[in-house]
């Protein structure tokens, strides 16, 4: 999940958390899928700020593999692994790293299956 600019939205992005006037009407739910009149239409109304699944922005950093996560992760607890609380904090950051690799290897799975069916859908409409 990942809270952008609405000018950083692009079309077939989700919804994460539902896009709210300042009187609480709710304009998109969670998991509608972003077009590009529904963004116009946000930026005509003064949303600045929406909330998208996954993390579809570059921001410039390269991108750590699962990997080198993990070994940044015992780099950094490495001088303090005879704390017990360090250790179980390691433990807790390691497995959040799996469920974020896990929800991310999910996430494109099912985006390359859609990208997948459309493309079947054109073909059978040729």
């Amino acid at each position: 999940m990942l809270r952008i600019k609405v000018e950083q939205a692009a079309t077939d992005m989700v919804i994460a958390q539902p896009v709210e006037t300042s009187t609480g009407q709710v304009l998109c739910s969670k998991g509608t899928v972003l077009t590009q009149t529904l963004i116009d239409r946000l930026e005509k109304i003064d949303i600045t700020h929406i909330t998208v699944e996954g993390h579809p922005v570059d921001d410039g950093k390269p991108v750590k593999t699962f990997e080198e996560e993990m070994a940044e992760i015992d780099i950094r607890f490495r001088s303090v692994l005879d704390n017990k609380l360090m250790a179980a904090l390691k433990v807790v950051v390691q497995k959040h790293i799996q469920k974020k690799y896990k929800m991310l290897s999910e996430e494109i799975a099912a985006s390359e299956k859609r990208n997948q069916e459309a493309e079947e859908s054109e073909t059978a409409k040729k």
